[in-house]
């Protein structure tokens, strides 16, 4: 690549023009690329110096008009829609429309400046957006423009240069043994008996257990096999695959639990009876007097409700997944048994999740091998 500079005269005073010459395309028609330099004749000439030099080293990144919202777009088209879920795509578009796009989707990328992103998370700050959600927006802008590294349509990825907030990492309310035998005995003979109980037991993700199907139940073997999700975009339902690939697992059931879900499904058959052709068979477990699902949101706040009715502690219904996880690791269950059963990707996220059962297991150990060791003092 060779090139020259020019002098220009414009309404504003004087600028420099780089010209890049980059050979000759396959129409024979010279391919040339123009840089503007507002400033003094040496700095055009260093620009035109480095051009060439990152052009010879490999390292030379093409001038592009690609806006911030431009970009996004080319992201979620190419790499998001068919890699990730519908659900999680649905997420990231929301938070680029509200978080991101207002604020710097009209600058162009190869212009964009790590204070100008460090200035729309300040602007969200000041919006009220927690730490939390704007480290959200940090992350998924950076993917965005990692992306543009990867094309070469940027040379760095500025979003590096920023700091996100700190968030402080949420801690879990968890029911004890006691809490959960009075929320099961408010809970019987409701709707939410089986639910809770179904929750307890597994430690689904709430998607998961309101997708659940009877088909999903071999009574004989007493497992219960977990391999779709239910979510909820724009108000309408979808069935995909659990979160993480070893989201599909097997897991064995209690008889208890096993005579629950007869008993159920008998009252869920008799239910079906009554209604007709108006019941809607989608084969679900835990799902709406007619048989239609559940909006995982409006479900979250049915839970909610009942434990105030009940004056009970208020939790998530996420919680009721950190409950049974915290239950079965005081009681003793393998973290690798209770990590597989919970569908964590690996041991270390479980073990990190739950690390604040740890001292309570390290007391008991210590107690266990103290009461061995000096038995016979």
């Amino acid at each position: 690549m060779t090139g020259h500079i020019r002098k220009r005269k414009t309404k504003n005073g004087t600028s420099w023009q780089v010209v890049l010459d980059k050979g000759i395309d396959v129409n024979g028609k010279r391919i040339r690329e123009y840089i503007t330099v507002n400033g003094s004749k040496r700095q055009a000439l260093d620009e035109l110096a480095k051009r060439i030099s990152e052009y010879n080293s490999g390292s030379y990144i093409e001038s592009s008009k690609i806006t911030v919202k431009m970009l996004i777009d080319q992201w979620l088209t190419v790499y998001a829609v068919p890699k990730l879920a519908t659900s999680t795509v649905s997420g990231y578009k929301v938070n680029f429309d509200k978080h991101t796009i207002p604020y710097i989707g009209n600058i162009e990328v190869q212009k964009l400046s790590a204070v100008e992103i460090q200035h729309m998370y300040s602007k969200l700050e000041e919006m009220g957006l927690s730490p939390r959600s704007i480290r959200y927006v940090h992350t998924t802008l950076r993917e965005v423009l990692q992306y543009a590294y990867k094309m070469r349509i940027i040379s760095v990825n500025i979003a590096d240069f920023v700091s996100a907030p700190k968030q402080s990492k949420y801690k879990a309310e968890v029911y004890n043994t006691d809490e959960v035998a009075k929320l099961l005995s408010c809970a019987k003979g409701t709707d939410l008996e089986l639910p809770l109980m179904l929750d307890l037991e597994t430690g689904l993700r709430r998607g998961e257990l309101l997708a659940l199907k009877w088909s999903d139940i071999d009574w004989e073997a007493r497992t219960l096999t977990v391999e779709r999700n239910l979510v909820c975009i724009n108000g309408e339902h979808q069935f995909g695959s659990p979160k993480t690939k070893s989201g599909n697992r097997k897991l064995l059931l209690s008889e208890s639990l096993i005579e629950k879900l007869r008993q159920h499904r008998v009252r869920q058959n008799e239910i079906r009876l009554q209604l007709g052709a108006t019941y809607q068979n989608n084969d679900l477990i835990c799902c709406r007097d007619d048989g239609s699902p559940y909006h995982t949101g409006s479900f979250s706040h049915k839970f909610a409700n009942f434990l105030k009715k009940h004056g009970l502690k208020h939790i998530r219904l996420h919680d009721i997944r950190h409950t049974n996880a915290t239950l079965m690791l005081e009681n003793g269950i393998p973290a690798k048994i209770a990590s597989e059963r919970l569908g964590h990707s690996g041991i270390a996220i479980t073990l990190d999740t739950y690390s604040h059962v740890s001292p309570k297991m390290q007391k008991e150990a210590v107690e266990k091998l103290s009461s061995d060791i000096f038995l016979a003092e």
